[in-house]
């Protein structure tokens, strides 16, 4: 009786080994995909021209707050009282409005990013499920996975089709 027992727990052990070896795997570097992927190239361009204007302004801005800091410190001496008390008010003002300028890029950039990156992350989940449905595969797996050999990895397959499908139009 123990012997068939412990049998029987081998046995249904072993079912999901033996359901896995009949199942399709791959692994597919989604974050390698995002970065790699034409759609991804297109939408940094986008952004880098969006926002590269701005980019500029802001610098611009910094290096005149920089020159008005360094005067203030070599001409600070020979300024009365009231002229000095006049343009370190002013360098604070501009340091306020540097900042303000600063954290308004940071958010905008961060909003257009996420959105430009939602269209490609799309772009990455149809390529893969495609792949998948056309090549019979039970499961891939992405950044869960702590190993994956070459056998398994569709990485550059995914990224070879979403290249062939990207028509430099859409994300």
């Amino acid at each position: 009786m123990r012997k068939s027992v412990t049998c029987l727990l081998f046995m249904v052990a072993m079912l999901p080994g033996i359901a896995l070896a009949e199942s399709k795997l791959g692994y597919v570097d989604v974050p390698y995909l995002i970065d790699n992927s034409p759609q991804a190239k297109a939408a940094s361009g986008q952004l880098e021209n969006q926002f590269g204007p701005k980019q500029q302004q802001l610098q611009q801005k910094q290096q005149e707050f920089q020159q008005l800091q360094q005067k203030l410190q070599k001409d600070g001496l020979v300024m009365s009282d009231e002229e000095r008390a006049e343009a370190e008010n002013r360098l604070n003002e501009m340091q306020r409005e540097i900042q303000r300028m600063q954290q308004a890029f940071r958010e905008d950039l961060n909003i257009e990013r996420n959105n430009a990156f939602k269209g490609v992350r799309q772009a990455v989940m149809a390529a893969v499920e495609a792949l998948a449905e056309q090549e019979g595969y039970d499961l891939i797996v992405g950044q869960g996975a702590l190993y994956a050999s070459d056998a398994v990895n569709l990485t550059e397959r995914v990224l070879d089709r979403m290249e062939a499908n990207y028509d430099g139009n859409s994300q």
